[in-house]
C-alpha cells in the first residue's frame, strides 16, 4: 500500500511539472494586429501573433472564442490594429558604399551606420552583391552581438579580367580563361556564400565580358551546389546570354531598350527573375531636377549631416548613363509590367551604396519607383517581401505564418491603398524584438565621416600667370597610377637641369584602364581665359599619351582631356582649349577656362589594347598658357 502511495505521488508530481510547462509564458504576444496575407493580396482581420525564440509559432484571429483562450506571455503589445507587413528585403546592396558621390568629395561610413539606417526603415534583411572581406567580416561580426539585418552575400564576382568589379581594387574573381574557373570557384566556396554573382558588361561595348561557355560553368556549378545565380546585365543582349547561361535573377533590370517576345519567352522558361534597381538609375537625376531624395526627410532620419550636405546642397550633373536612363525611364516601367503580365517574379534591388542610393532609404525609393512604373501596391509589397526571398532561397523569411521568422513593421495605414504609407513606421521588429528606432538615429549622428570636407567655396584669382611651371626649382608635380583602385601600374619623377623627367611602367588593366602620369594641382583655382591654350615642351614616350587640363566643378576623373603624341626630338606642341573633349560617364561640364584646378599627363591602356610599351619616360622643359 506505500509502494502504490509513493507511486501516486510520483505521477501527480509529474503532471504538476507538465501543467507548469503547458502554462508557461511566450515570449511575445501582439495583439489586434493586421496581417499581410501576399496570397490574398489583403491584409487579415485583427489577430493575435505570438513569438518564441524569434519565430512566429501561433496566429489566431480576435473571435470571442479565441479571446477566452488567449495565452500568456512575457511582453503583450497592443497594435491597435495598426498593419503588419513582413521585414523588406534588398536584393542589391554594397556595404563598402556609402551613398556619396565619388571622387575628391567621397564619404567613408562603417558598415554598422548601414545596419543601422537599414533596419530603422524596416528592411530587415539585405543582399550584399560585392564587397571586399574586410567589409564583410566587419558585418558578420557585428551579426554576432547586436540586433542586425539579416545579411546574404556573394563576396566578391566572377568577371572578365579587367572588368567590371575590377575598378574598385581589391580580389574580384577574374576569369582568364575557362581552366581558371575551378580554382577561383574553390575561392567562391571558401567565403561560404549565400548566393553567386557574375558580370556581363562591356562598358558601352569597348571592352570584353565572359564568354557564354565561362558564363554556363558558373551557372552549373552554381546550381550544383545550391546557390541562387545572380548576374548583372545592362542591355537586352546581355540579358539573354545571361538567361541562357543559368542565371536564375538578373541583378539590374533592361532600362533603356524595349525588351522583345524572345527576351520574355526565355525569362517565362528558365523562370528567372527580374531586379530592376531603378533607384540606382534613377536618384541622382530625380535630386537633380526635382530634389526628389532630400525632400523625403522621413528616410534620411539616420543620415549624419554631413552626408546630406555633401549629397544635397550642391548637387552636381548626373553622369551620361544616368540621364540617359532618366529620359527613358518610361521605358524601363513598361519592360517591367510586361514582365509581370507575363508572370515573371520581380523583386526589389537599390544598389544601395552608390551616389543618391543611400542604405534603408535607397528600398524605399525602389519601391516608389516600381509604384510609378504601373504594378499595383500589392505586387510592390511582394517584391519586396515573398517573392524577394523565394529568389534568394529563404524559407523562413517574407510571410507573416507560423514557422517564419517574426521580422515585420507596422503601419498606421493600409498601404495597399497608398504604397507611400510604407515608409510612416510605427515599429520595427526584428526576430521577436522591438528595434529601437531612435537610439539608431541618434547612434548614427554620432559617427564621424571619413572623408573631405564638401561643397567648398571656390575662390578664383584674377588672372593665371603665363607660365604654369619652368621647372627651375622643387617639383611641383605628384604621381598618379591606379593604384588608387588596387592596380600595379607605376611613375616616377626626377628633377635635373630644369628638366622634368617621368618614367611609367603600365601594369594589368583594371575596369577602367591601367593608368600612371603625373598632376599638379593649383592652390586655388586660377581664371586662365585670358589665355588661348596650353603649351608644352618636351621629349620621348613611345606611345601617345594624354593631357588634361582641370575644371574646378568637375568632381569626378573626367576632365577635359587632349592626346598628345611621342616625339623623339625636343618639340613644342599648342593645345588649344577648344580642342579638349570630356570624356568619360562622368557628370558633363561646359568648358571654362575661369576656373582651372590643376593639369595631368597621363598613359593609359584599356583592357584588351595592345600598345607599343606599356613602359615610357618623357621629359619635359616648360609648361605654359599661350
Amino acid at each position: 500500500m506505500k509502494k502504490l502511495s509513493l507511486t501516486i505521488t510520483s505521477l501527480l508530481a509529474s503532471l504538476s511539472c507538465i501543467s507548469s510547462l503547458s502554462v508557461q509564458a511566450i515570449d511575445l504576444r501582439i495583439d489586434n494586429v493586421r496581417l499581410y496575407q501576399a496570397e490574398k493580396s489583403a491584409f487579415s482581420q485583427p489577430s493575435t501573433l505570438y513569438i518564441e525564440d524569434g519565430k512566429i509559432i501561433e496566429i489566431t484571429t480576435n473571435t470571442a472564442k479565441n479571446k477566452k483562450t488567449v495565452k500568456n506571455a512575457d511582453k503583450v503589445v497592443d497594435a491597435h490594429n495598426s498593419f503588419a507587413l513582413p521585414g523588406l528585403i534588398d536584393l542589391h546592396v554594397h556595404l563598402g558604399a556609402s551613398g556619396s558621390n565619388y571622387g575628391k568629395e567621397f564619404q567613408y561610413l562603417p558598415v554598422d551606420a548601414h545596419f543601422n539606417s537599414n533596419l530603422y526603415l524596416g528592411v530587415t534583411s539585405i543582399v550584399d552583391l560585392f564587397s571586399f572581406d574586410i567589409t564583410l567580416n566587419a558585418a558578420k561580426h557585428l551579426t554576432t552581438y547586436k540586433t542586425s539585418p539579416n545579411l546574404f552575400y556573394a563576396g566578391v564576382l566572377f568577371t572578365n579580367p579587367g572588368g567590371h568589379g575590377t575598378q574598385f581594387g581589391g580580389s574580384a574573381l577574374e576569369v582568364t580563361n575557362f581552366a581558371a574557373i575551378d580554382g577561383l570557384w574553390q575561392q567562391h566556396m571558401a567565403r561560404k556564400p549565400h548566393l553567386t554573382k557574375a558580370v556581363i558588361e562591356t562598358f558601352g561595348g569597348h571592352g570584353d565580358s565572359l564568354t557564354d561557355k565561362q558564363l554556363t560553368e558558373i551557372g552549373r556549378r552554381s546550381k550544383a551546389a545550391g546557390l541562387p545565380y545572380f548576374v548583372h546585365v545592362s542591355t537586352l543582349a546581355d540579358g539573354k546570354r545571361a538567361i541562357k547561361s543559368g542565371a536564375t535573377a538578373l541583378a539590374h533590370g533592361i532600362n533603356t531598350e524595349a525588351i522583345d517576345e524572345e527576351f520574355i519567352v526565355l525569362m517565362v522558361k528558365h523562370k528567372v527573375a527580374y531586379i530592376p534597381t531603378l533607384a540606382v538609375y534613377q536618384n541622382h537625376s530625380a535630386e537633380h531636377e526635382l530634389q526628389q531624395i532630400s525632400s523625403n526627410t522621413t528616410l534620411l532620419a539616420t543620415v549624419p549631416d554631413k552626408l546630406q550636405h555633401c549629397l544635397f546642397d550642391k548637387v552636381p550633373e548626373p553622369s551620361k548613363w544616368k540621364d540617359i536612363a532618366w529620359q527613358k525611364r518610361q521605358l524601363a516601367y513598361k519592360n517591367i509590367n510586361l514582365l509581370a503580365q507575363a508572370g515573371i517574379t520581380i523583386g526589389t534591388g537599390s544598389d544601395a551604396g552608390n551616389p543618391y542610393t543611400l542604405h534603408g532609404s535607397g528600398l524605399h525609393n525602389e519601391l516608389q519607383a516600381l509604384s510609378q512604373s504601373g504594378l499595383t501596391n500589392a505586387q510592390v509589397i511582394n517584391a519586396a517581401t515573398i517573392d524577394a526571398a523565394r529568389i534568394i532561397n529563404a524559407p523562413e523569411l517574407g510571410q507573416l505564418k507560423p514557422g517564419f521568422q517574426a521580422s515585420f513593421i507596422l503601419l498606421e495605414q493600409n498601404p495597399l491603398n497608398d504604397i507611400s504609407q510604407i515608409s510612416n513606421i510605427q515599429a520595427v521588429y526584428k526576430s521577436g524584438n522591438k528595434v529601437d528606432r531612435k537610439d539608431l538615429i541618434a547612434q548614427n549622428k554620432k559617427i564621424t565621416l571619413l572623408g573631405e570636407k564638401c561643397n567648398a567655396t571656390a575662390v578664383i584669382t584674377t588672372s593665371a600667370d603665363k607660365i604654369i611651371d619652368s621647372f627651375d626649382s622643387e617639383i611641383k608635380w605628384q604621381v598618379i597610377s591606379d593604384t588608387m583602385m588596387g592596380g600595379q601600374s607605376t611613375a616616377k619623377l626626377a628633377l635635373q637641369e630644369k628638366v622634368l623627367s617621368i618614367d611609367t611602367q603600365l601594369g594589368k588593366p583594371g575596369g577602367f584602364g591601367a593608368w600612371a602620369g603625373m598632376q599638379v594641382m593649383f592652390e586655388t583655382p586660377v581664371d586662365a581665359s585670358q589665355y588661348k591654350g596650353v603649351k608644352i615642351t618636351y621629349q620621348g614616350s613611345k606611345v601617345p599619351f594624354g593631357i588634361s587640363v582641370y575644371h574646378s566643378e568637375v568632381q569626378d576623373w573626367d576632365h577635359f582631356s587632349a592626346t598628345l603624341q611621342p616625339s623623339e626630338t625636343w618639340t613644342t606642341v599648342e593645345v588649344p582649349f577648344t580642342q579638349l573633349q570630356q570624356f568619360g560617364f562622368g557628370s558633363q561640364k561646359d568648358w571654362s577656362a575661369k576656373s582651372l584646378a590643376g593639369l595631368s599627363l597621363v598613359w593609359r591602356t584599356m583592357s584588351g589594347q595592345q600598345l607599343a610599351s606599356n613602359k615610357n619616360m618623357l621629359q619635359i622643359s616648360n609648361i605654359s598658357y599661350f
